[in-house]
């Protein structure tokens, strides 16, 4: 025992031991992401739910079975309070779709608990319906009245006109409601679809989903303008902070010497890797919005004062105080892929007669290009997923008009935009329906991260391509 803690083999099985854990949990949460945000999209079945009520009668539901769990849960008459006579083995989750529009006198809550125990029967009829509204409603029931096709119809990608006459639906919560055909959106039978159709359904959503504005306060639509925002903030970040972070570590490596300024400036350097995202965002506000920003306006917009043009949030000043936050970790990158390299290559390239910037230029650079970009990716995974500092410095729940468009001069800097990071922030903490809330919550971070995963995989790819680039470059150097 004694020699084998002196060998060190403890050490090497708690930290096998550790990074196993690390990697499952990174599995699980991968995993949990990944099928909850799928999920959301999926077309699930209606089923009806013949339940037998507490008076001895029957009452019949009508909704997608979201999830069944062991216990008490909430009843269906009060939200607010827990029943303590229901101790079965499983309760229901029920989505019973959108009632928020009808009388208050008739209408119930969307998600209810059903008690399993009291579930007489279930079936799933062929002419239930689902109804996507354009006001963002979600109706689930059974039309009495209509000559609607039992099939996937987009109203909007389509050249079907439904009938003229409002259609007659018996609701899911049992009360039968008039729905204008003007307002369908889409509809589909989900029931009577097969495996082949669902699925392609399951793409169709997932399309209009990445596609689609938000609308009806961001629980309803898609989330193209927060992916747009995402990735021109994203762009504009790394323009900005890839040339300073790499000319700062290539000054501080290559022309600075060892004394205790330079010093205190790698010090600052890494301290301000360390700063509050949140207390970047201040300064971004107080120093980019407020003062860069009210110059401007003076220099160049006065006969638009008192009304800002750049003395305001916006996507330039949102992209300079994340390159701010992100400039440390490109440095320090950079800086180790300089000091990776062997100076007999800087030697040789001085007895060649290069000047101290031709070689930095033409031999240096090059080669820790693999550096620059590996900072650059560290770079771009921090600022698509921040949310703190953008909150002060340009993201907006909504924004009407996209940072780039058709009209002159095309970018506009100076314009409000959406986010990813915080469109989830918005979606999961700011609607009051939890459990819609939670479902769409996780298929926007499933986009958010797939919109990483992209970013830092054409940044891996480049960053592959210069290291095999100069890596063969570096083997002819030394052949000769």
């Amino acid at each position: 025992m004694k020699q084998w803690w002196q060998h060190g083999s403890l050490w090497v099985w708690f930290s096998a031991s550790a990074l196993l854990c690390t990697l499952l949990l990174f599995i699980a949460l991968i995993s949990l992401i990944v099928g909850k945000g799928l999920q959301h999209h999926w077309p699930a079945d209606l089923i009806t739910f013949q339940v037998q009520t507490a008076e001895g009668g029957r009452a019949t539901v009508m909704g997608q079975l979201i999830k069944q769990e062991p216990g008490n849960h909430y009843t269906t008459d009060n939200q607010s309070e827990i029943d303590p006579s229901l101790n079965t083995a499983q309760q229901l989750l029920i989505d019973q779709g959108d009632t928020w529009f009808m009388p208050s006198q008739g209408a119930t809550a969307r998600y209810i608990w059903l008690d399993d125990g009291n579930v007489l029967q279930r079936s799933k009829p062929a002419d239930a319906i689902r109804l996507d509204m354009h006001d963002g409603r979600v109706l689930f029931g059974v039309l009495q009245s209509s000559d609607a096709e039992p099939a996937i119809v987009d109203t909007q990608q389509t050249a079907i006109d439904l009938p003229g006459e409002p259609w007659l639906l018996l609701h899911a919560n049992g009360q039968e409601i008039q729905v204008d055909t003007g307002d369908v959106k889409r509809y589909h039978f989900p029931n009577s679809l097969n495996g082949l159709q669902k699925s392609l359904l399951f793409l169709k959503q997932w399309w209009w989903f990445l596609t689609e504005d938000p609308h009806h306060q961001s629980t309803a639509g898609g989330v193209f303008p927060a992916i747009f925002g995402t990735m021109v903030m994203v762009l504009l970040m790394s323009v900005i902070v890839t040339p300073f972070g790499v000319l700062a570590a290539i000054y501080l490596h290559e022309y600075a010497g060892k004394s205790w300024l330079t010093q205190v400036v790698r010090v600052s350097v890494y301290n301000l890797a360390g700063i509050p995202s949140v207390v970047m965002g201040l300064f971004g506000l107080a120093f980019f919005v407020y003062v860069l920003g009210g110059q401007l306006d003076q220099l160049f917009y006065a006969d638009q004062l008192p009304a800002p043009t750049y003395g305001t949030p916006g996507l330039f000043w949102a992209s300079l105080t994340l390159a701010l936050l992100t400039l440390p970790v490109v440095i320090v990158a950079t800086e180790e892929g300089l000091a990776q390299l062997p100076m007999s290559q800087r030697l040789g390239s001085y007895a060649l007669g290069a000047t101290q910037t031709e070689t930095i230029w033409r031999i240096v650079a090059p080669q820790a290009a693999p550096a620059m970009m590996t900072g650059l990716i560290l770079a771009v995974a921090r600022a698509a997923g921040e949310v703190a500092p953008l909150m002060l410095v340009g993201v907006v729940k909504s924004a009407p008009q996209l940072p780039i468009d058709g009209e002159f001069p095309y970018v506009h800097l100076e314009r409000q935009f959406m986010h990813l990071g915080y469109h989830l922030y918005d979606v999961g903490f700011q609607s009051a329906n939890t459990e819609h809330a939670m479902s769409l919550s996780f298929a926007v971070a499933l986009v958010l991260l797939m919109l990483i995963v992209l970013l830092n995989l054409s940044a891996f790819m480049l960053r592959q391509h210069l290291r095999r680039k100069y890596k063969l470059v570096q083997t002819s150097m030394e052949g000769v």
